[in-house]
This record gives C-alpha cells, sequence and structure tokens, in this order.
C-alpha cells in the first residue's frame, strides 16, 4: 500500500541508487583530503608562532603547500565533470 499522498509508481527513497563515482569525482574527493590536511598543516605551522613557541619541523611548513595542491585537485575535478555534462548536454539536444 502506497503512503497517503503518495502514487503508486512513485519510487521510494530506498529504491533511489546513487551513480557509482567517476574519475573526476574521486578527483575531486582526493582534493577535498588533501587540502584538509595542508590546511591542519597551515594552522599548524602558524600556532607555534603566534604563541611565541620555538619554530616546528621544516616538513610541517611543507605541508602547508597541499593546501592549495589539493584546492588545484578540486577544480580540476570540477572543470572534467562540467565537461562530462556539457558532452552529455550537447549530444542529447541532437
Amino acid at each position: 500500500m502506497a503512503p497517503v499522498g503518495f502514487p503508486t509508481g512513485a519510487p521510494r527513497l530506498c529504491d533511489v541508487t546513487s551513480p557509482p563515482a567517476r574519475g573526476a569525482d574521486r578527483l575531486m574527493l582526493v582534493g577535498v583530503g588533501v587540502f584538509a590536511v595542508g590546511a591542519l598543516a597551515a594552522v599548524a605551522a602558524l600556532v607555534p608562532l603566534l604563541v611565541g613557541a620555538d619554530p616546528l619541523p621544516t616538513w610541517v611548513y611543507l605541508g602547508s603547500v597541499l593546501a592549495p595542491l589539493g584546492l588545484a585537485l578540486i577544480l580540476v575535478g570540477l572543470w572534467r565533470t562540467a565537461r562530462r555534462h556539457g558532452r552529455q548536454v550537447r549530444t542529447n539536444r541532437r
């Protein structure tokens, strides 16, 4: 029996499945992770400078470079997704 207010053939939440992750989606997920690690390293590198403690090792400062790298990966993933979507729209219009 269908819930009140829903047509009998309406899909239910449990019937809807998400499409498998594609390369661009994975690239964006990796980019988010790399960005998060880089942002954490940047905060960790700045805290000793602000409180007057001894500076951290060089590898912590180099880890801060991961934040822009992660942002670049996210942007490339978004660009690839937009191109794929644009191709699908153009082929559906024909």
